[in-house]
C-alpha cells in the first residue's frame, strides 16, 4: 500500500469547510470592531501619521489636503 493510495481514502473534504468557517469567523469580528468603532476615535487614528512628536498636525499636511507653505 502506497502513500497515494492511503491519502486518497481519506476523508478530507472537512478541512476547507473549517478553514472557510474559520475565516468568516475572523472577517466578521474584525468587520463588527471596525464598524461600532466610534467616530471620533476613528478619526484620531486616521490624523496619526500626520501628526508630529509634539501631537500637532504638521503644516504640510492639513486635514482638507491644502499645504501652508513656510517659506
Amino acid at each position: 500500500m502506497s502513500v497515494t493510495d492511503i491519502v486518497s481514502n481519506m476523508e478530507l473534504s472537512i478541512y476547507p469547510i473549517v478553514a472557510l468557517v474559520l475565516f468568516l469567523t475572523a472577517f466578521g469580528i474584525i468587520g463588527w470592531r471596525a464598524l461600532s468603532k466610534p467616530r471620533a476615535l476613528s478619526e484620531h487614528e486616521a490624523m496619526l501619521p500626520l501628526l508630529d512628536d509634539d501631537g500637532e498636525a504638521s503644516a504640510y499636511n492639513t486635514p482638507n489636503g491644502k499645504g501652508v507653505s513656510r517659506g
